[in-house]
């Protein structure tokens, strides 16, 4: 208590008119320590869990089958099975904790957003994922798309078949339509 009214008393004996530069360097070097401060302690959950190396420097193998990186090639079809189109081409992470990302090439670019959601182990080799994403036409907002797959991981961990249900729905949230497909994936490397 003592060292902090004599540090006020150093502060404030300055004329603020003569000694204002002063002021600002202090204030400037206080500001700059406060975000370096903040930054570091900010980061430090980051690294940790972008590190996947084990103390000796060795990447470790996962324990969750479905995470990483898939190359995914969708067949669209109607209720009886006949497809409807052409395969395209999707990629999917699964991601540690849950999360799922995908992106697939059939709707161009501009008339879809990446597609995000999650995903659970279901018991064994079978997986769930559910994702969303939205719908444009010429920058217009037409609604959501919601994909739900249930995913049969082959033993070598390596690829996987899935079954999918597919919903369209409008700007207020109303069905539009319902589709099926069926997927085919290889762990992408």
């Amino acid at each position: 208590m003592k060292n902090e009214s004599i540090l006020l008393k150093r502060l404030t004996r300055f004329n603020p008119r003569s000694d204002n530069g002063l002021r600002t360097v202090a204030s400037r070097r206080v500001l700059t320590l406060s975000l370096v401060a903040l930054t570091t302690f900010i980061s430090i959950p980051v690294w940790a869990q972008e590190s996947s190396a084990t103390p000796a420097g060795q990447v470790t193998e996962s324990n969750d089958g479905l995470e990483g990186v898939w190359d995914v090639v969708v067949t669209i079809r109607d209720a009886a099975g006949k497809p409807l189109g052409l395969p395209f081409r999707a990629m999917n992470m699964y991601i540690r904790g849950g999360q799922f990302e995908e992106f697939g090439v059939r709707t161009p670019t501009g008339q879809r957003g990446p597609g995000m959601g999650v995903w659970q182990r279901e018991g064994g080799s079978r997986y769930s994922a559910v994702l969303e994403f939205f719908r444009f036409v010429d920058g217009t907002f037409l609604g959501t798309q919601r994909v739900a797959r249930t995913i049969e991981l082959n033993a070598e961990e390596d690829s996987f078949t899935s079954s999918v249900e597919i919903q369209i729905f409008g700007i207020t949230g109303e069905l539009i339509q319902s589709l099926f497909a069926t997927e085919t994936a290889t762990r992408f490397k």
